[in-house]
């Protein structure tokens, strides 16, 4: 494979001892059985116990609730939902390509959206069995020895992925909070605050890697050097083509919103928030999606459902009926990524490290 200077050769960039230091601590097998996984299920059930007691939650209920579901509307809920990893898939594909396209764009050529799709969907399964956001280094990894090219580059890649969520979540998060509830933020005030600082912080990234790239690579070890460099092109070039890459990411959290709505109208749900009914639904979507990066939980397990569930009780919505929402909506949003993500890690070629690399 063609290279420029900055361009790591996979065996130069790890040593072989190194490299099987990177496969055992992103295992997942070792992972799960890490004290810091089985701590992170702790919080999340004694978050769960709390929100249950605290909000007078009675599961039968909540089960009388779930049981008036409209499945098809539900299934429709499904494929909503589960349309946004094409879309992932070929956003990321773009992204890879445009790190790529000034130095070997034939190394990245075969990497098909199928393929990223599955590796994205493989990813999110990690990050919902073990906390810290872990599948997202791990999605590099699978995509460096699909294609041997650089882990470092890689990850740019997600790390420009995901600032450009944030900016565009933020955005949409920021336009429906202050349009629907500017007068009565409150609770809605503090996740705001969250969004707009997480867009904050991503700038002043994506600022100062363009600004002071110079200084930066002076500051970083010699030793790391090359690598930094791979990071800073892959996350500075996965920008290029950003009118296109904006429009798909606003597409996929407006496909957010829809899943919701969806959930909304399965169980017969109709708040009266506002006028204007899919806005509240696309602020609660945003505001999950806020939640989730709050790396305490896998896939923010608990932290998700007392937040999504305490900001629709403050906006009116009956306690039984939110509590109903927040549980069919998570079983589309995480567990079945956890149980189908499962089964597709265990099936697939490209979830095993040494076997198809």
């Amino acid at each position: 494979m063609a290279t420029t200077d900055t361009s790591i050769d996979e065996q130069a960039e790890w040593p072989p001892a190194e490299e099987q230091r990177v496969e055992a601590e992103l295992s997942i097998g070792n992972r799960l059985h890490n004290w810091k996984s089985v701590a992170s299920f702790g919080v999340a059930i004694l978050i769960f116990a709390f929100v249950i007691y605290k909000a007078g939650i009675d599961p039968a209920t909540l089960w009388a609730r779930i049981r008036t579901i409209n499945l098809g509307l539900f299934v429709a809920a499904f494929f909503v939902y589960y349309s946004t990893f094409p879309l992932r898939g070929y956003r990321w594909k773009m992204m890879i390509d445009n790190a790529y396209r000034d130095e070997d764009p034939s190394s990245v050529s075969h990497m098909t959206v199928r393929g990223l799709t599955e590796i994205i969907y493989i990813s999110w399964f990690v990050n919902c069995v073990v906390p810290a956001k872990l599948g997202d280094l791990y999605r590099a990894y699978l995509a460096k020895l699909w294609a041997r090219v650089s882990w470092a580059k890689t990850v740019g890649t997600i790390l420009a992925e995901r600032l450009l969520d944030i900016l565009v979540l933020s955005f949409l998060l920021a336009l429906t909070g202050f349009i629907v509830f500017h007068s009565r933020l409150g609770q809605v005030g503090v996740l705001l605050i969250l969004g707009v600082g997480l867009a904050v912080v991503g700038i002043l990234v994506l600022v100062g890697m363009r600004l002071f790239s110079s200084h930066i690579r002076r500051l970083v070890p010699a030793r790391f050097a090359e690598r930094y460099v791979s990071f800073e092109e892959g996350t500075l070039q996965s920008f290029r083509r950003l009118p296109l890459l904006l429009g798909l990411t606003a597409i996929i959290w407006m496909l957010e919103g829809g899943r919701l709505q969806l959930v909304f109208l399965s169980l017969g749900i109709h708040p009266h928030i506002t006028n204007l009914p899919y806005v509240p639904m696309l602020f609660f979507a945003l505001g999950t999606a806020v939640l989730t990066t709050l790396p305490i939980t896998p896939g923010g397990l608990g932290v998700v459902e007392a937040g999504l569930g305490s900001l629709m009780i403050y906006l009116g919505i009956p306690t039984a009926d939110a509590a109903a929402v927040v549980l069919v909506d998570r079983l589309l949003s995480y567990y079945s990524i956890a149980i189908l993500g499962f089964i597709v890690y265990l099936v697939s070629k490209r979830s095993h490290f040494r076997a198809h690399a």
